[in-house]
Formats: C-alpha cells, sequence, structure tokens
C-alpha cells in the first residue's frame, strides 16, 4: 500500500551538531514549510533533516543510548 503525502502534515526538522553529530533543536511544521527551517539550520553550521515523527523518536532513543554508553565510558577511564 502506497502512502500518499499530504503537504500539511506535520513533520520535525532537526538540526545536527556538525562535531558531534548530535540532535541541537527540532521544529515541527508543515511538511510544505520544512525545507525553509532546514534551509536556515544548514545557513547557520547544522547539518538539517526533514523527518516524521516516529523516525524523529527512534533517532533521539538511539542518541540517548549513544550518550549513556559514552558517560558510562568516560566514568569508568576517570577511575
Amino acid at each position: 500500500m502506497e502512502m500518499k503525502l499530504v503537504n500539511n502534515e506535520p513533520v520535525a526538522v532537526i538540526a545536527i551538531d556538525k562535531g558531534t553529530g548530535y540532535i541541537e533543536t527540532v521544529t515541527s511544521c508543515d511538511r510544505e514549510d520544512a525545507w525553509k527551517y532546514a534551509k536556515h539550520y544548514r545557513s547557520i553550521g547544522y547539518k538539517a533533516r526533514i523527518v516524521e515523527y516516529d523516525t524523529l523518536e527512534q533517532l533521539l532513543e538511539n542518541e540517548r543510548i549513544e550518550r549513556s554508553a559514552q558517560r558510562r565510558y568516560e566514568q569508568s577511564m576517570m577511575q
């Protein structure tokens, strides 16, 4: 079954830090306006992606897991 995209469907535009790869901020908007926000984020030095909310949830969960692992590693190195 093919999903029909609607221009007023809400999406998330994420700004990703180029150095860390972590999500810095998220903007919710209609799909038809998303390119404007992505263009703005890119103009101020971020990578930008337009994603649906289910994808955003997965990206945030993956980032949470990665940050937790990084913190555990840093704590083990300090002991």
